[in-house]
This record gives structure tokens, sequence and C-alpha cells, in this order.
């Protein structure tokens, strides 16, 4: 007998989940649906109402619809579970067809992408499991037994709902189709599923894990698995009466989750040999993708299955009740399909592209992805931001939001060592108005780049932002129910600006606020033009510096916000900005050459320590740097809690493989801000910058008191060249930086480093190849001590601040140096 009440249940429960979540979480990271408060009304396009006209209803319908289908079935914790399956699935589908609506294209990714709203929904479908079980526990206590004379209808009686034949086939059809297409469908497809995702870095890979990516034997364990699992559970919750095609679909669904929580089982020793706390997080990325693949298996299962004959052989239904226990007894004819599978995965995975970057005249990039000269020498990128352009919100108004810009900034910084700078713009000082380009302002940008290179340092020119602008700033005297008034910060002009309404408060961090995703939303979507006018703003800056070599490259947007749908916006969108501004970049290069693109994942990274990034082929260029700020153990959303999420070791691996997934060169364009300089892990920062030979940007060269990143309270502004708030003079640094940061590197090496290791009074550092390109800074006034085997020609000249030491190579070499 069907229980009428179950699938109104299910709906009402699941629509008080969906209306608590909004209330309590307005980003929409945790809550099933995101409601920042912003004006539905005038609707600017599909995607403005797509989560509340699309994801919203389709869910409840599609909850409701699969849980009306299974009410029949007698077994109140098996049908429970059906419907719980229901709701991940049915929340993976609402949430692929609000993705097409608002970013229509890159359909993989989208679907991939919503193994994040699985793992949301088997968190908030829980209310939805328990409803539905005790409202068939209290059914059956409270509805009498049958008389004798009665019986429930067989299968194949004819009678009642589940009769052959009828709309709904029975649920005891076999369950060896629900099981082969699971195993056929993973050996094709899980590849990108799992390894070739936009997380498969975060989570790495192991020959021995069931993982369709990690080689002949990893995928013969994990089609088995996933067509074992299929089986079983086909074969279990065929107890009930429900829809064949339904229980086969759901099992699908599960086999799929129970490989992704074997994977985390197997991984879980490494995960916990860190030092932090990933494991915690690993949970959910390895979770994502393989539940986003068993939304597809799901699909596919279940349609097939539907489509089958009802007469085709099948065990006979009325024998399972019977059973305690499910055997486990796999057809025969699945282990060679398993082992053909399996062997077949590696000539399907995807690839990376291998095309060879345009010779340039600057910068450009190794075909093993490494940062180098226009001679093929490797170059290390070390320095430090530059924010003396910015135009901040003046946050007080009795102080200056930055502090003046002279060349002694410039000596200052080669007399540290350094040999870039990452200089941060404004788009709002850039174009005040539309269209309009400020020609002071790129004056000044001019003689920086210029004066920087007097002093040997190039440039990595940044389109800074923090938390979109100077105009998200609440009104005086605002309240705000979720976190405290917004104060503005820089970055886009206000005429950009786009909050339709949404509140501007700080809901746990300022990236988190109403009214700042609502404006990354929009200018993801391109309202009005806003996109397109800071493309062109690029397109401009690179026709400016189209023939300067010590421009190193273009960043292309500061810390992005995840806007209101991530990873739709700050995945697919982001990389769909990123693409144009690219191009726009090689349109104003014609004259000149091409330049490194800087690229950065969402703002997350910067809070996590990971990130689900851009689409693996956001661009055709391969002059890529991927560009995270490392900021483990700093300013991670973790450090207020005592916990640390992802250590600054993991933060360098994580980086180092996001890097590799993309085929690019990887730099880290914001690192530090440890606070207290005597007690900051800046050693343990830079010991593993060393290890895996790269560079990056210490913030902040010089920040002012009145900075909108300052507090009232603070006594000093900065924390590298530190001015005393009080009497706006300046202090001298911290040595404990100064000491680490001007340490001993090799800013250029020949060929390719292979070792790296310095400290404060020594360095060691091996490579091979051929050529004069050597160039090794050291600190300090008393001249090193050299040895080196496998150089000639070895020079050591005094420079500001230190000696630069030079040589040849014709294969491998060694150099060491110490005071």
């Amino acid at each position: 007998m069907r229980n009428r009440w179950l699938s109104p249940i299910a709906v009402v429960v699941l629509a008080a989940v969906i209306v608590l979540g909004a209330a309590f979480d307005p980003s929409g990271l945790a809550a099933p649906y995101t409601w920042t408060g912003a004006d539905l009304l005038p609707v600017a396009g599909l995607w403005q109402v797509a989560a509340l006209a699309v994801y919203v209803p389709l869910l409840l319908v599609g909850v409701g619809v699969l849980a009306w289908v299974v009410a029949h079935g007698r077994a109140p914790l098996h049908t429970a579970l059906l419907v719980w399956g229901a709701v991940v699935w049915s929340a993976m589908a609402a949430k692929l067809m609000m993705s097409l609506m608002m970013a229509f294209g890159d359909v993989v990714y989208l679907a991939w992408s919503t193994g994040f709203t699985g793992v949301k929904a088997a968190v908030f479908g829980l209310p939805v499991l328990a409803a539905t079980w005790l409202t068939q526990l209290l059914r059956r206590h409270l509805t009498p037994p049958p008389s004798s004379s009665t019986s429930p209808p067989s299968p194949g009686s004819g009678a009642g709902p589940a009769a052959p034949g009828s709309f709904f086939p029975p649920a005891s059809g076999p369950g060896w189709v629900a099981a082969g297409v699971a195993v056929v469908l993973g050996a094709l497809l899980g590849g990108v599923w799992w390894g070739g995702s936009p997380i498969g870095y975060a989570i790495g890979d192991s020959p021995l894990a069931p993982a369709p990516e990690a080689g002949p034997l990893g995928c013969l364990a994990a089609v088995t698995l996933l067509g074992v699992v299929t089986w079983v559970l086909n074969r279990w919750l065929s107890t009930t009466t429900s829809p064949r095609a339904v229980v086969a679909g759901i099992s699908a669904l599960g086999a799929a989750a129970t490989l992704g929580l074997v994977e985390v089982a197997i991984a879980l020793p490494g995960d916990l040999a860190g030092g932090d706390t990933f494991w915690a997080p690993a949970i959910m990325l390895r979770l994502a993708p393989a539940l986003s693949f068993g939304a597809l298996l799901a699909l596919a299962t279940a349609a097939l299955v539907a489509l089958l004959p009802a007469t085709l052989p099948a065990r006979r239904a009325a024998l399972l009740p019977a059973r305690k226990s499910v055997a486990i007894s796999v057809p025969l004819w699945m282990v060679p399909v398993v082992a053909a599978a399996a062997l077949a995965v590696p000539l399907l995975q995807p690839g990376t592209a291998t095309a060879q970057p345009p010779r340039t005249k600057g910068l450009t990039l190794s075909a093993d992805r490494r940062i180098v000269d226009a001679d093929g020498n490797e170059v290390l990128l070390r320095g430090v931001n530059v924010n003396q352009l910015e135009d901040y919100f003046q946050k007080f108004p009795d102080k200056a939001v930055t502090r003046p810009l002279t060349e002694a900034d410039f000596a200052g910084m080669e007399q540290m060592g350094f040999n870039v700078i990452r200089l941060a713009l404004s788009w709002s000082a850039l174009e005040p108005r539309p269209g309009h380009y400020d020609p002071a302002y790129l004056a000044r940008i001019s003689w920086a780049v210029e004066t920087a290179a007097k002093h040997g340092l190039r440039t990595v020119i940044d389109m800074h932002q923090d938390a979109w602008g100077k105009g998200v700033n609440a009104a005086p005297g605002a309240t705000c129910e979720n976190g405290s008034p917004m104060h503005g910060w820089d970055g886009a002009p206000t005429w950009a600006d786009r909050f339709d309404g949404a509140p501007k408060c700080e809901f746990t961090g300022r990236d988190i606020s109403p009214a700042v995703a609502r404006a990354f939303t929009n200018f993801y979507q391109d309202r009005d033009g806003i996109q397109t006018r800071l493309v062109a703003a690029w397109g401009m800056l690179a026709e400016r510096f189209a023939s300067e070599p010590m421009v190193a490259g273009y960043d292309l947007l500061n810390e992005p916000g995840f806007g209101e749908a991530p990873p739709i916006t700050s995945g697919v969108l982001l990389g769909r900005y990123y693409d144009r501004a690219i191009k726009a970049i090689r349109a104003g290069e014609k004259r000149g050459f091409p330049h490194l693109i800087f690229f950065e994942p969402s703002v997350l990274w910067s809070g996590l320590g990971f990130e689900v990034s851009v689409p693996k082929d956001f661009t055709d260029d391969r002059l890529l740097v991927f560009a995270p700020h490392l900021y483990n153990e700093s300013i991670t959303i973790d450090q207020g809690t005592g916990l640390t999420i992802t250590s600054i070791e993991r933060g360098f691996d994580l980086a180092s493989r996001a890097a590799a997934y993309y085929g690019a060169g990887l730099w880290s364009g914001e690192w530090g801000w440890f606070g207290d300089a005597a007690t900051a892990p800046i050693t343990k920062y830079t010991d593993q910058e060393d290890r895996h030979r790269i560079g990056g940007a210490f913030w902040v060269w010089k920040q002012s008191c009145g900075d909108a990143h300052a507090g009232a309270e603070d006594e000093t502004g900065g924390n590298l060249m530190i001015e005393d708030c009080a009497t706006g003079k300046d202090l001298p640094p911290p040595p404990e930086y100064v000491a680490e940061l001007s340490r001993p590197y090799p800013r250029s090496a020949p060929g390719r480093l292979t070792g790296l290791t310095s400290d404060q009074a020594s360095l060691t550092a091996q490579g091979e190849g051929a050529g004069c390109g050597l160039d090794v800074w050291f600190p300090g006034g008393g001249r090193p001590v050299v040895r080196s085997t496998g150089l000639t020609g070895v020079a050591i000249r005094q420079a500001p601040g230190g000696w630069r030491i030079t040589g040849c190579t014709q294969g491998g070499y060694t150099l060491t140096a110490h005071r």
C-alpha cells in the first residue's frame, strides 16, 4: 500500500531546510540555497533568477516525484534511504540545470562541480531521511494489520502499482545491468571526474588507490568496486516494491559514494601525516567528484533499466524478503569486462597541452613549465608587493591611505636583493570614468616600471582589488543582522558597482559580504558591459608596455571574489573573463612581444589554502603562470580557531600540483603577513620556497597607517618597512623579516636548477645546463667564500647591499657560498 504522506513530508522538510539555510548562511557556501538579500527586480538576465526559478523548484519537484514513486515500499529504512538518495541526486541534477542557465557551455566542468552540491545535499538531506523513516514507522504502528484473507499483491500478480507492464516496473529487475553500466562508464569516464577534475591536484593519487586515474591496477580496483557495490545495493534495496529503475539508479549513486569513502579511508593516513587538519576538507574533495560521477551513473543506469523489457530474466523478488543477508555472487562475465576496461583507461585519460610557447624578448616558460629568460636561463622572481599606487577607501579621515612611492623605495628593494615587484594598480584610478584613462595615473605606472628597471627589478603589473571596491561602504549608522557593516576597500570604480540592494555587511569576513558577492556575479556576467571595460583596459596597458622586457607579465585580477554561485562564478565565468583579458592583452602586444600571464584562483584559496579553480582549458594561451597567494599559517580562516587546515608545506605541494594540472609555471603572488616577526614561521616558508625552487612577492613593502587594512588601534603600519602611526616617521624593519627576505638565491641559472637550499649566511645550488647566465645574490658586507664544481669563469662583485656571483657552465654544476 502506498504511503501517500511520504512525498509531501519529504518536500516540506526539505523546503524548511532550504529556508533556514538561506536565513543563516547568506554566503551559500554551506546552505543549499544562496539568498544574499539582493533585489529580485529588475531582472537583468536569467542568471539572476536561476537559483530561485530553476534550482529550488527542480530540487523540490525531483524529491517529491521520486518520494512518491518509492512510497509504496514495505521496508521503512530502505524506502527512507531511497528518498535520501533522491535528495542527493535531485540536488545535483537541479544544480546542473541552474548552472547551464548561468554559464551555458563547459558542460563537463559544470556537471563535475555539482558534486559539491551533492556533498551538501547528503548533509541537508539527513532531516528528510529521518522524517521519512519516522513517518513510515508511525504509519506501520498506527495502521492495523491486514486480515488473513488479504495479502499484498505479488510482483507478478498484475495488481497494485508495481504490476508488470505498468509505468513503474517492479524493483526486482536484473542487478547485473546496473553493475555493468557502472563498470563501463567508470572505466571510460572516471578519469575525467577524479584525476582530470579541477580538484584532482588537491587529493593527489596513488597507484594502489581504487581510483579510475591511478593506472590499470587502480582502475581495476575502482571499477570492480563500482560494479560489485552497485549489484549488492540493487539486491538489498530490491526488498522494496519500488520501481527497479529508481532502485538501480540510487544503487549506482551509492556505489560511487562508497568508492569515494574507500578512497577517503585509504588516503587518511597520508592526510593525517601532514601535521594539519587537511584531512577534513580532503573528505569533501574526494567525495565531491565521486558523487557527481554517481549522479551520471544513476541517470544512465536508471534509463537503461527502465527501457529493458519487463520480461527479462530476473531473480524472483518474492525470495528476497525471506533472505537474512545478501550473498555477493558477481556474474562471471563481469570479470573480463572489468579487466578490459581497466587496461583501456590509460588511453582515455585527459592529457596536458604541450604546445611550445613563443619566443620573447622578456620572460617565457620552458617546456617543463619553469620561468626562463630569452636566453633559456631559469629565473627565480623574488621580491615584494608594492601598494603605493593603490586607490584605497579612506577609512581614517586624518590619515593618508598610502605612502609616497619614490626612487629610494626601489633602491631599498635592490639592496635587499629583490629582482621583482608586484605593482598593484587600482581600476578606479586607472579608469575613473567609463572609457577614460587617467593620463597622470598612467604616467605614474610607467615611471614605476622604468625606475624599478633601473634598479634591476622586473615588474608584474597587478590589477588589484580587495572586496570589490571603494563603493562597498555601508551607510553611517547602518546595522547588520549577519556580521558588521562594511567599510570600503579598493578595486573597481563606483560606476561599475552593481550591488542590487544586497546588504553591505561582513558575514564572517569582508569577502563573504552579500554586496561583494553580488558585485562579482554582475561582473562575471558582464552586466552593462562592466567586464568589457576592464578587458579593454588590459588591452590598453598591454599596448603601452608591449615592448618592455622588464615587465615580467600581467596579473589579471587580485584574489577574485567567488560570487554567488561558486564554482560556476569563480570557475567557469572567472575563466571566461581571464580568456577575454588574455586575448585583449595579446592584441595590444601586436607591435611588441608576448608577456607572461599570471592568473589566480578565487579569494577562497587565500583563506583556505586550496580552491576549485578555473577549467583546465579556459584559454589556449600557453604563457601561463599559476599565481595563488600562499598565506598558509598566517591569515587563512583557520588561524582564528587555533587549528591549521592547510600547512605551509602542504600549501606548496597543492600549488605545485595545481600548476602542473594547468601546464603552467608557478609563482606565489602574495605571502607573509605572519604578525609578530619574532614568532613568525617565515623560515618554514622560505625553506619550502627553496625546496620547490620558485619565487614570490612578500606582502607588503610599505603600508600606511591609513590603509583600509589597518585598524584604529594600530601603533605601526606595514610589516616590512614600518611607519609609526603617531608620528608618521619610518621605523626600522623587523630584522627577522629582512634576514629571510634578503637571503642568498640564484636570480638566474643556466638550464634548470635541480636543487636549492639556503639560509641567511649560506647557499647551495645545483643545476644542469650550458651558458653564462648564472647570477647569484648573496647579502651582507663581507665577501662570501665560494666553491663550485662544473663552473668556469666564476666572478664575485660587490653590489648594493651585498654581492653578485656569476659564472658559466657546460653541464651539471654545484655552487656553494657562505660567509
